[in-house]
Protein backbone atom coordinates (compact mmCIF):
# COMPACT_ATOMS: atom_id res chain seq x y z
CA UNK A 1 0.00 0.00 0.00
CA UNK A 2 2.79 2.44 1.05
CA UNK A 3 4.40 1.71 -2.88
CA UNK A 4 0.89 2.49 -4.47
CA UNK A 5 0.97 5.84 -2.41
CA UNK A 6 4.40 6.49 -3.23
CA UNK A 7 3.93 6.21 -7.13
CA UNK A 8 0.55 8.15 -7.23
CA UNK A 9 2.54 11.36 -5.35
CA UNK A 10 5.58 10.98 -7.34
CA UNK A 11 3.08 10.80 -10.42
CA UNK A 12 0.59 13.93 -9.46
CA UNK A 13 3.86 15.63 -8.26
CA UNK A 14 5.26 15.43 -11.90
CA UNK A 15 2.24 16.53 -13.46
CA UNK A 16 1.29 19.86 -11.27
CA UNK A 17 5.36 20.39 -12.46
CA UNK A 18 4.65 19.94 -15.63
CA UNK A 19 1.99 22.60 -15.63
CA UNK A 20 2.86 26.27 -17.39
CA UNK A 21 3.62 28.75 -14.94
CA UNK A 22 3.47 26.23 -12.15
CA UNK A 23 5.81 27.59 -9.29
CA UNK A 24 7.90 25.56 -7.06
CA UNK A 25 7.54 27.54 -4.40
CA UNK A 26 3.62 26.77 -4.34
CA UNK A 27 3.99 22.94 -4.34
CA UNK A 28 7.08 21.39 -2.93
CA UNK A 29 8.32 18.70 -4.71
CA UNK A 30 10.58 15.58 -4.80
CA UNK A 31 14.21 15.83 -4.88
CA UNK A 32 15.51 12.38 -4.26
CA UNK A 33 14.06 8.70 -3.52
CA UNK A 34 15.40 6.28 -1.38
CA UNK A 35 13.52 3.41 -0.88
CA UNK A 36 9.87 4.14 0.58
CA UNK A 37 10.69 7.07 1.02
CA UNK A 38 11.74 10.42 -0.53
CA UNK A 39 13.37 14.27 0.40
CA UNK A 40 11.38 17.21 -0.40
CA UNK A 41 13.08 20.10 -1.99
CA UNK A 42 11.85 22.20 1.29
CA UNK A 43 13.53 19.81 3.40
CA UNK A 44 16.94 20.23 1.53
CA UNK A 45 16.44 24.09 1.43
CA UNK A 46 16.24 23.98 4.99
CA UNK A 47 19.10 21.47 5.81
CA UNK A 48 21.13 23.62 3.67
CA UNK A 49 20.63 26.86 5.52
CA UNK A 50 21.14 25.01 9.05
CA UNK A 51 24.38 24.27 7.43
CA UNK A 52 25.57 27.49 6.37
CA UNK A 53 24.29 29.13 9.49
CA UNK A 54 26.83 26.64 11.13
CA UNK A 55 29.56 27.79 9.04
CA UNK A 56 28.38 31.48 8.72
CA UNK A 57 31.96 32.68 10.15
CA UNK A 58 33.75 30.53 7.51
CA UNK A 59 31.64 30.61 4.65
CA UNK A 60 34.78 30.42 2.40
CA UNK A 61 35.43 26.64 3.28
CA UNK A 62 32.24 25.22 2.00
CA UNK A 63 31.76 24.12 -1.58
CA UNK A 64 29.90 25.89 -4.59
CA UNK A 65 25.87 26.56 -3.97
CA UNK A 66 24.92 23.50 -6.35
CA UNK A 67 28.02 21.40 -4.97
CA UNK A 68 26.96 21.88 -1.48
CA UNK A 69 23.44 21.30 -2.23
CA UNK A 70 23.82 17.51 -3.81
CA UNK A 71 26.13 16.50 -1.01
CA UNK A 72 23.82 17.60 2.17
CA UNK A 73 21.41 15.33 -0.35
CA UNK A 74 23.52 12.76 0.02
CA UNK A 75 23.92 13.20 3.73
CA UNK A 76 19.67 13.09 4.05
CA UNK A 77 19.34 10.15 1.75
CA UNK A 78 21.78 7.95 3.95
CA UNK A 79 20.05 8.96 7.38
CA UNK A 80 16.77 8.40 5.31
CA UNK A 81 17.92 4.34 4.77
CA UNK A 82 19.22 4.31 8.70
CA UNK A 83 15.81 5.60 10.10
CA UNK A 84 14.33 2.92 7.71
CA UNK A 85 16.37 -0.10 9.43
CA UNK A 86 15.63 1.13 12.19
CA UNK A 87 11.75 1.22 11.57
CA UNK A 88 12.39 -2.39 9.87
CA UNK A 89 13.45 -3.67 13.70
CA UNK A 90 10.98 -1.81 15.45
CA UNK A 91 13.86 -0.01 16.75
CA UNK A 92 12.03 2.88 19.28
CA UNK A 93 13.43 6.09 21.00
CA UNK A 94 11.80 6.93 23.30
CA UNK A 95 10.95 10.35 24.93
CA UNK A 96 12.49 10.31 27.99
CA UNK A 97 15.82 8.95 25.99
CA UNK A 98 15.37 12.69 23.62
CA UNK A 99 14.72 14.25 27.13
CA UNK A 100 18.03 13.34 28.56
CA UNK A 101 19.61 14.24 25.45
CA UNK A 102 18.17 18.01 25.40
CA UNK A 103 18.98 18.29 29.29
CA UNK A 104 22.44 17.06 28.24
CA UNK A 105 22.91 19.85 25.90
CA UNK A 106 21.58 22.40 27.81
CA UNK A 107 23.77 20.91 30.81
CA UNK A 108 26.89 21.29 28.41
CA UNK A 109 25.67 24.98 27.48
CA UNK A 110 26.17 25.97 31.38
CA UNK A 111 22.02 26.47 30.80
CA UNK A 112 18.88 25.26 32.12
CA UNK A 113 15.90 23.35 29.95
CA UNK A 114 14.05 26.40 29.66
CA UNK A 115 17.06 28.45 28.81
CA UNK A 116 18.20 26.42 26.51
CA UNK A 117 14.96 25.90 24.41
CA UNK A 118 14.49 30.02 24.67
CA UNK A 119 17.43 29.86 23.36
CA UNK A 120 16.63 27.87 20.65
CA UNK A 121 13.90 29.64 20.03
CA UNK A 122 15.72 33.16 19.59
CA UNK A 123 17.86 31.80 17.00
CA UNK A 124 15.04 30.62 14.72
CA UNK A 125 15.14 27.15 15.51
CA UNK A 126 11.62 25.24 16.39
CA UNK A 127 11.86 23.36 19.42
CA UNK A 128 9.85 20.02 18.13
CA UNK A 129 12.02 20.14 14.67
CA UNK A 130 15.18 20.33 17.20
CA UNK A 131 13.48 17.36 19.12
CA UNK A 132 13.05 15.56 16.60
CA UNK A 133 16.52 15.76 14.88
CA UNK A 134 17.85 14.43 18.24
CA UNK A 135 15.38 11.64 17.99
CA UNK A 136 16.79 10.64 14.59
CA UNK A 137 20.37 11.22 15.58
CA UNK A 138 19.93 8.60 18.61
CA UNK A 139 17.89 6.16 16.37
CA UNK A 140 20.60 6.32 13.89
CA UNK A 141 23.48 5.84 16.37
CA UNK A 142 21.25 2.64 17.83
CA UNK A 143 21.23 1.23 14.40
CA UNK A 144 24.76 1.67 13.77
CA UNK A 145 25.29 -0.14 17.25
CA UNK A 146 22.49 -3.21 15.92
CA UNK A 147 24.05 -3.65 12.65
CA UNK A 148 27.84 -2.48 13.08
CA UNK A 149 28.74 -2.53 16.69
CA UNK A 150 27.70 -5.81 17.85
CA UNK A 151 30.32 -7.62 15.07
CA UNK A 152 33.07 -5.59 16.81
CA UNK A 153 34.79 -8.38 19.28
CA UNK A 154 38.47 -7.58 19.84
CA UNK A 155 39.95 -11.09 20.95
CA UNK A 156 42.95 -11.26 24.07
CA UNK A 157 44.97 -12.60 21.07
CA UNK A 158 44.67 -9.06 19.79
CA UNK A 159 45.36 -7.36 22.83
CA UNK A 160 48.30 -9.61 22.95
CA UNK A 161 49.57 -8.91 19.45
CA UNK A 162 49.40 -5.27 20.42
CA UNK A 163 51.36 -5.22 23.53
CA UNK A 164 54.21 -7.41 21.36
CA UNK A 165 54.29 -4.24 19.18
CA UNK A 166 56.95 -1.63 19.87
CA UNK A 167 53.90 0.67 20.99
CA UNK A 168 52.82 -2.05 23.55
CA UNK A 169 56.32 -3.44 24.78
CA UNK A 170 56.92 0.41 25.73
CA UNK A 171 53.60 0.30 27.32
CA UNK A 172 54.29 -2.49 29.52
CA UNK A 173 58.49 -1.41 29.73
CA UNK A 174 58.88 -5.08 29.34
CA UNK A 175 62.90 -5.61 30.09
CA UNK A 176 63.83 -8.23 27.35
CA UNK A 177 67.37 -10.04 28.20
CA UNK A 178 69.34 -10.79 24.79
CA UNK A 179 72.15 -13.45 24.26
CA UNK A 180 73.99 -11.95 20.82
CA UNK A 181 77.10 -13.54 18.89
CA UNK A 182 78.34 -11.70 15.40
CA UNK A 183 79.39 -13.75 12.71
CA UNK A 184 81.23 -12.60 8.93
CA UNK A 185 78.98 -13.67 6.26
CA UNK A 186 81.38 -16.60 4.92
CA UNK A 187 80.85 -18.03 8.24
CA UNK A 188 76.83 -18.73 8.07
CA UNK A 189 77.12 -22.23 7.83
CA UNK A 190 78.29 -22.29 11.41
CA UNK A 191 75.81 -19.68 12.14
CA UNK A 192 73.09 -21.81 10.64
CA UNK A 193 74.36 -24.90 12.39
CA UNK A 194 74.35 -23.23 15.99
CA UNK A 195 71.18 -21.81 15.33
CA UNK A 196 69.85 -24.86 14.93
CA UNK A 197 70.90 -26.24 17.88
CA UNK A 198 69.54 -23.31 19.99
CA UNK A 199 66.29 -24.37 18.33
CA UNK A 200 66.88 -28.01 19.80
CA UNK A 201 66.80 -26.67 23.25
CA UNK A 202 70.52 -25.47 23.22
CA UNK A 203 71.32 -21.83 24.97
CA UNK A 204 73.55 -19.51 23.44
CA UNK A 205 74.80 -18.81 26.68
CA UNK A 206 77.41 -22.39 26.45
CA UNK A 207 78.84 -20.61 23.34
CA UNK A 208 82.12 -19.00 24.58
CA UNK A 209 82.10 -16.18 21.63
CA UNK A 210 78.16 -15.14 22.44
CA UNK A 211 77.68 -12.26 25.11
CA UNK A 212 75.15 -11.12 27.62
CA UNK A 213 73.15 -7.60 26.69
CA UNK A 214 71.41 -7.81 29.73
CA UNK A 215 68.15 -6.04 30.04
CA UNK A 216 67.08 -3.78 28.32
CA UNK A 217 63.41 -2.07 26.98
CA UNK A 218 62.25 -2.61 23.59
CA UNK A 219 63.77 0.54 22.15
CA UNK A 220 67.14 0.44 23.86
CA UNK A 221 67.80 -3.22 21.86
CA UNK A 222 69.64 -3.21 19.28
CA UNK A 223 67.66 -1.54 15.82
CA UNK A 224 67.78 -4.85 13.91
CA UNK A 225 65.89 -6.65 16.69
CA UNK A 226 63.45 -4.44 18.15
CA UNK A 227 60.71 -5.60 15.51
CA UNK A 228 61.26 -9.05 16.46
CA UNK A 229 62.19 -9.66 19.58
CA UNK A 230 58.97 -8.73 21.01
CA UNK A 231 57.31 -11.49 19.21
CA UNK A 232 59.86 -14.34 20.50
CA UNK A 233 59.13 -16.66 22.98
CA UNK A 234 61.99 -17.40 25.68
CA UNK A 235 64.59 -19.18 24.38
CA UNK A 236 64.04 -18.97 20.85
CA UNK A 237 66.31 -17.40 18.78
CA UNK A 238 66.69 -15.38 15.28
CA UNK A 239 69.05 -15.34 12.82
CA UNK A 240 69.41 -11.85 10.71
CA UNK A 241 71.86 -10.43 7.64
CA UNK A 242 72.71 -7.08 7.64
CA UNK A 243 75.51 -4.46 7.41
CA UNK A 244 77.64 -6.93 5.97
CA UNK A 245 77.09 -10.04 8.77
CA UNK A 246 75.21 -12.24 10.55
CA UNK A 247 73.55 -11.26 13.54
CA UNK A 248 72.91 -14.31 16.11
CA UNK A 249 70.11 -13.89 19.18
CA UNK A 250 68.21 -15.52 21.67
CA UNK A 251 65.52 -14.49 23.99
CA UNK A 252 67.07 -15.86 27.59
CA UNK A 253 64.54 -13.69 29.67
CA UNK A 254 61.68 -11.61 29.42
CA UNK A 255 60.10 -9.69 32.34
CA UNK A 256 57.29 -7.99 32.49
CA UNK A 257 56.25 -5.35 35.41
CA UNK A 258 53.13 -6.06 37.09
CA UNK A 259 52.21 -2.37 37.35
CA UNK A 260 53.24 0.80 35.02
CA UNK A 261 54.46 4.01 34.47
CA UNK A 262 52.72 5.55 31.86
CA UNK A 263 53.13 9.00 30.79
CA UNK A 264 49.87 10.77 30.03
CA UNK A 265 48.47 14.19 28.21
CA UNK A 266 45.68 16.37 28.80
CA UNK A 267 44.66 16.96 25.38
CA UNK A 268 41.86 19.22 23.83
CA UNK A 269 41.53 18.37 19.84
CA UNK A 270 39.09 19.41 16.99
CA UNK A 271 37.96 16.52 14.51
CA UNK A 272 36.35 17.56 10.86
CA UNK A 273 35.86 14.54 8.95
CA UNK A 274 35.31 14.70 5.06
CA UNK A 275 31.96 14.32 4.67
CA UNK A 276 29.01 14.68 1.87
CA UNK A 277 29.25 18.63 2.63
CA UNK A 278 33.48 19.13 3.01
CA UNK A 279 35.84 16.87 0.87
CA UNK A 280 39.50 17.03 2.06
CA UNK A 281 40.56 20.37 1.07
CA UNK A 282 37.70 22.34 2.71
CA UNK A 283 37.74 19.69 5.69
CA UNK A 284 41.55 21.32 5.55
CA UNK A 285 40.86 24.57 5.23
CA UNK A 286 38.40 24.87 7.90
CA UNK A 287 40.38 24.08 10.37
CA UNK A 288 43.52 26.02 9.57
CA UNK A 289 40.56 28.90 9.90
CA UNK A 290 39.95 28.19 13.35
CA UNK A 291 43.70 27.44 14.18
CA UNK A 292 43.67 30.92 12.85
CA UNK A 293 41.21 32.16 15.21
CA UNK A 294 42.56 30.25 18.39
CA UNK A 295 46.10 31.65 17.99
CA UNK A 296 43.77 35.21 17.87
CA UNK A 297 42.06 34.45 21.16
CA UNK A 298 39.40 32.90 20.15
CA UNK A 299 37.93 30.07 22.48
CA UNK A 300 39.01 26.86 21.64
CA UNK A 301 36.75 24.93 23.23
CA UNK A 302 33.57 26.93 22.01
CA UNK A 303 34.97 26.38 18.53
CA UNK A 304 35.39 22.24 19.62
CA UNK A 305 31.96 22.29 20.67
CA UNK A 306 30.15 24.32 17.61
CA UNK A 307 32.58 22.62 14.66
CA UNK A 308 34.04 19.19 15.98
CA UNK A 309 32.62 15.96 14.31
CA UNK A 310 33.91 13.97 17.37
CA UNK A 311 30.50 13.44 18.64
CA UNK A 312 32.56 11.92 22.16
CA UNK A 313 33.76 15.61 23.19
CA UNK A 314 31.11 17.93 21.87
CA UNK A 315 29.98 19.47 24.08
CA UNK A 316 33.13 19.16 26.42
CA UNK A 317 34.96 21.91 24.18
CA UNK A 318 37.19 18.79 22.40
CA UNK A 319 38.11 17.62 25.57
CA UNK A 320 39.90 13.67 25.13
CA UNK A 321 40.95 13.99 29.42
CA UNK A 322 44.10 12.34 30.59
CA UNK A 323 45.37 9.52 28.07
CA UNK A 324 48.49 8.16 27.05
CA UNK A 325 49.79 9.23 23.54
CA UNK A 326 49.88 5.48 22.64
CA UNK A 327 46.30 4.83 22.51
CA UNK A 328 45.87 7.41 19.91
CA UNK A 329 46.30 6.64 15.95
CA UNK A 330 50.12 7.09 15.00
CA UNK A 331 49.84 10.01 13.58
CA UNK A 332 48.01 11.72 16.17
CA UNK A 333 50.25 10.20 19.35
CA UNK A 334 53.49 11.69 17.15
CA UNK A 335 51.78 15.48 17.40
CA UNK A 336 50.79 14.62 20.96
CA UNK A 337 54.16 13.68 21.72
CA UNK A 338 55.74 16.49 20.25
CA UNK A 339 53.60 19.64 20.95
CA UNK A 340 54.80 21.77 23.70
CA UNK A 341 52.14 22.25 26.65
CA UNK A 342 49.64 25.02 25.39
CA UNK A 343 50.22 25.53 21.48
CA UNK A 344 48.02 24.37 18.89
CA UNK A 345 49.26 21.51 16.20
CA UNK A 346 49.18 22.13 12.46
CA UNK A 347 46.47 20.70 10.97
CA UNK A 348 47.21 16.80 10.44
CA UNK A 349 45.30 14.05 9.10
CA UNK A 350 44.54 10.31 10.64
CA UNK A 351 42.57 7.84 9.29
CA UNK A 352 39.71 9.35 11.41
CA UNK A 353 39.92 12.34 9.31
CA UNK A 354 42.13 15.83 9.85
CA UNK A 355 42.50 17.10 13.36
CA UNK A 356 43.94 20.15 15.26
CA UNK A 357 45.30 19.29 18.99
CA UNK A 358 46.54 21.23 21.88
CA UNK A 359 48.58 19.83 24.58
CA UNK A 360 46.89 20.54 27.79
CA UNK A 361 48.95 19.03 30.47
CA UNK A 362 51.37 16.28 30.96
CA UNK A 363 52.05 13.62 33.76
CA UNK A 364 53.17 9.77 35.00
CA UNK A 365 50.50 7.49 36.50
CA UNK A 366 51.40 4.09 37.63
CA UNK A 367 48.47 1.57 36.31
CA UNK A 368 47.98 -1.87 36.32
CA UNK A 369 48.16 -4.42 33.35
CA UNK A 370 44.41 -5.26 33.55
CA UNK A 371 43.95 -1.47 32.96
CA UNK A 372 46.42 -1.23 30.50
CA UNK A 373 44.70 -4.59 28.53
CA UNK A 374 41.20 -2.74 28.73
CA UNK A 375 42.41 0.28 27.71
CA UNK A 376 44.23 -1.15 24.53
CA UNK A 377 40.92 -3.61 24.37
CA UNK A 378 39.11 0.23 24.13
CA UNK A 379 41.19 1.57 21.50
CA UNK A 380 41.30 -1.61 19.10
CA UNK A 381 37.63 -1.81 19.35
CA UNK A 382 37.30 2.25 18.08
CA UNK A 383 39.42 1.91 15.22
CA UNK A 384 37.64 -1.85 14.26
CA UNK A 385 34.38 0.03 14.67
CA UNK A 386 35.12 3.30 12.53
CA UNK A 387 36.44 1.09 10.17
CA UNK A 388 33.45 -1.20 9.41
CA UNK A 389 31.16 1.28 9.66
CA UNK A 390 32.55 3.78 6.71
CA UNK A 391 32.41 0.01 4.72
CA UNK A 392 28.63 -0.66 5.76
CA UNK A 393 27.44 3.32 4.86
CA UNK A 394 28.87 2.43 1.46
CA UNK A 395 26.92 -1.04 1.35
CA UNK A 396 24.01 0.32 2.75
CA UNK A 397 23.43 3.06 -0.19
CA UNK A 398 24.68 0.11 -2.41
CA UNK A 399 22.22 -2.29 -1.54
CA UNK A 400 19.09 0.35 -1.58
CA UNK A 401 16.79 1.82 -4.62
CA UNK A 402 17.73 5.45 -4.44
CA UNK A 403 16.84 8.24 -7.64
CA UNK A 404 18.30 12.06 -6.85
CA UNK A 405 16.08 14.50 -9.22
CA UNK A 406 18.29 17.60 -8.69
Amino acid sequence: MRNVCLRVLMFATAILTALPGYSEQLLDRIVAVANEDVVTANELARRTAMVRQQYQNNPQVLPPADQLRRQILDAMILERLQLQLARSINLNVTDSQVNQAINNLARQQNMTLEQFVNALQNSGDDYASVRQQIRNEITIGQVRRQFVGRNINVSDGEVDRYLRTLSGQSLQETRFELLYRRFDLEDREIAETLKAQLDSGASLADDDQSRNLGPRQVDELPSIFRTVVPVLDQGESVLIEQGGALHLAQLADKVERQAVQVRQYRIRHILIQPNAILNDEQAQALLNELRQQIEQGADMAELANQYTDDLGTRGTGGDLGWRQADEFASNFAQQVRSMPEGEVSPVFQTNFGFHILRQEGERTEDIALDVLRDQVRDTLGERKYNESLQRWLVELRAQSFVEVRL
